[in-house]
């Protein structure tokens, strides 16, 4: 089996490594300087293991390279799904599977509207950060490849057959993979988890930093339950990601740093250098995936009649700073817990 990788960032380099080390043909679409750093490059687990990729492992940025690969795994920033989509349509062949890897709820249904025809939705359980000193691709929380099952149309048995395969390739280089029989759930349950995603980033922290801050797990937890609220009244389950149903996440996160530091480590492991992908955005001057994050809960809290007035405020909060390039300025914890204590229901919004 050869796989395809378009969108050699963070995550699909680091998946892209660890199924070249097991034996599997590997082509990335990626930018010119991760192909210049061929030579070094390697991926580390968040328990240490150093994984190398095979000779065979292919790094170009034409995606006509992927035409024969038997599946193709997308991981690009949500922004960029509908260009994506149009290439690998032109490019793939009927039936080649192209699963989505990738943050927020509505990227699968942008592939098939794009004309692709056997797409399967994803999560990806943990964060990745380039070390670049040493050209690695590190491996910063804990958690497992989660993918569905396709069940339906003429491509679907052989679908199936192709992501068996890629199961045991995930099993060779020793990383967590899961099919899934309602990958949706999932995707609501991870979204939940990566609404910190922007905490992190508007007050300007690492993950590890943000979970040992209390006014910041404060946020988290809004943002959580306006998420849980918006799903119950749209009859959406969120299953649980990790160890812990995200109700009970949303509980935790309040209460006194002695209890959630004691818990924290056996929840999920976590490297202090980490940062949200929403904060490497910023730092590198690009457009942040908020709006499928944040702005995924404000969009479907309008469409059922939820007020999410929480994750609105740091949707505007990563706009403004997106803005503001290096000039950038982060609020402090304490501010942050009492903006979004304090923010305006979205009618009142709208007359201010």
């Amino acid at each position: 089996m050869k796989v395809g990788i378009f969108g050699a960032g963070a995550i699909g380099a680091y998946v892209g490594i660890q199924l070249s080390s097991a034996g599997v043909p590997v082509t990335m679409i990626g930018r010119p300087w991760i192909a210049d750093l061929r030579s070094r490059l390697h991926a580390r687990s968040i328990a240490g293991r150093e994984a190398r990729p095979g000779a065979d492992l292919e790094i170009t940025q034409d995606p006509g390279a992927l035409a024969d690969c038997d599946i193709c795994l997308l991981s690009v920033k949500s922004r960029h799904t509908n260009g994506a989509a149009e290439t690998l349509a032109d490019v793939l062949p009927a039936g080649t599977p192209v699963l989505s890897l990738q943050n927020g709820l509505r990227n699968p249904e942008r592939l098939r509207a794009a004309g692709i025809d056997v797409v399967v939705p994803g999560m990806v359980g943990f964060n990745v950060f380039l070390d670049d000193e040493h050209a690695c691709f590190r491996q910063a929380t804990s958690g497992p490849v989660e993918l569905g099952i396709p069940r339906a149309g003429e491509h679907a048995a052989e679908a199936r057959r192709r992501l068996a395969a890629l199961g045991d390739a995930f099993e060779r280089a020793g990383e967590e993979f899961k099919l899934c029989r309602d990958i949706e759930a999932v995707q609501r349950g991870k979204l939940l988890l990566n609404l910190n995603n922007g905490v992190c980033a508007v007050a300007g922290v690492s993950i590890s930093a943000s979970v040992a801050e209390r006014e910041l797990r404060r946020v988290f937890s809004r943002l959580i339950v306006e998420g849980l609220q918006v799903f119950r009244r749209a009859k959406l389950p969120a299953a649980t990601v990790g160890k812990l149903p995200p109700q009970f996440i949303a509980r935790l996160l309040p209460l006194p740093d002695w209890i959630v530091l004691k818990v924290a480590p056996s929840l999920i492991k976590i490297d202090e250098r980490a940062k949200s992908s929403t904060l490497q955005d910023l730092e590198a001057g690009k457009p942040t995936e908020i709006d499928d994050l944040s702005g995924e809960i404000v969009r479907l809290g309008e469409r059922h009649g939820v007020d999410t007035p929480a994750n609105r405020w740091i949707v505007e909060q990563i706009h403004k700073l997106e803005k503001q390039g290096d000039e950038r300025r982060h609020p402090s914890p304490t501010y942050m817990a009492d903006a979004t204590a304090r923010a305006p229901s979205a009618g009142r919004a709208g007359q201010s």
